[in-house]
């Protein structure tokens, strides 16, 4: 299905994604342009994922009939012009609390729905990117210690966290194997955080627009850490304070729980404050040099420093 200048960004989760959703790719942007029909970047990638009503796709489905007839609408009432158009969804990497399980699937669907785009992923350091997970597990109802998210093994009925999703090499090679590395841009988190200028030179070159100002427009943190660090020491409180699927949707949830939370902060903040301290160290005890190796190969195969930004 043919689109010039298709630019699809698949995330990863914890990247940036947001400040990119509703900045650069928003549907005020002079550079880019939402395929969408209500100016969200994020509304094409669910057809990646979902069938209708939200039921998972079968992984032998591309789903290519109802995208082309999406698409169609979409193009029917959409004015491009000069601009790029994209579709962003952090999601189509994989989510990191089921393992990434689908990433695969979902690169084969982009595939073939989209032979000629071209792909942007940004990869963040490991450890920082697990405990940054960690805390959106928490805000999103986990009850695991970080040492139980990290370590609790697979009963091959429902997939949870592997650390072995966090080698980005495995699906940067894939994307590269599919679109070829000319069509694949791989772009390190920190770089954006430090030096954003840097960053969209990048990304300006790859897709050949100018993005020259946008720097000017900061960083606002979106979708900030949480601070209700008490849950990262007692995280079985979510059961009362928090109902979804990360959780079983808990039969002991209290009905506005949410509200406890900050009563919660202050009562027990004494036991928490020493305990932040220890799960960075935690973390670094459990990867150890694990990722060292095939960062160091990653940083070849993209054509960016690295060690730089502490990934070896």
């Amino acid at each position: 299905m043919p689109l010039n200048n298709l630019l699809i960004h698949i995330g990863l989760h914890k990247t940036g994604t947001t400040w990119l959703q509703e900045t650069l790719f928003s549907s005020d942007s002079k550079n880019f342009i939402p395929l969408s029909p209500d100016g969200d970047p994020k509304y094409f990638g669910k057809l990646f994922i979902w069938a209708q009503k939200r039921n998972f796709l079968s992984p032998f489905e591309a789903n290519e009939k109802e995208i082309r007839q999406e698409l169609l609408g979409i193009l029917d009432n959409l004015e491009i012009g000069e601009k790029i158009p994209v579709i962003s969804h952090e999601r189509l990497s994989g989510h990191p609390d089921s393992g990434r399980f689908d990433c695969k699937t979902i690169a084969d669907r982009i595939k073939t729905n989209f032979p000629d785009a071209k792909i942007l992923c940004i990869i963040r350091e490991q450890r920082d990117i697990i405990l940054s997970t960690y805390f959106q597990y928490l805000k999103m109802g986990g009850v695991d210690s970080l040492r139980k998210y990290t370590s609790r093994r697979n009963d091959a009925r429902r997939p949870g966290f592997e650390l072995s999703n966090y080698y980005y090499l495995d699906l940067v090679s894939y994307y590269f194997k599919l679109f070829s590395p000319k069509n694949v841009l791989v772009l390190p988190y920190e770089m954006f955080k430090e030096d954003l200028n840097l960053f969209l030179t990048h990304l300006g070159n790859f897709t050949k627009t100018d993005l020259m100002g946008w720097e000017q427009m900061g960083k606002e943190i979106i979708n900030k850490r949480s601070n209700d660090f008490v849950l990262s020491r007692f995280p079985f409180l979510n059961l009362f304070f928090k109902k979804s699927s990360i959780n079983a949707y808990s039969p002991l949830y209290i009905r506005g729980g949410e509200k406890l939370i900050p009563y919660a902060n202050w009562v027990l903040a004494p036991f928490v404050k020493n305990h932040l301290t220890t799960l960075p160290k935690s973390l670094d005890s459990f990867v150890g040099d694990k990722f060292v190796k095939t960062n160091q190969e990653l940083s070849k195969l993209i054509g960016i420093d690295l060690s730089r930004y502490g990934y070896f």
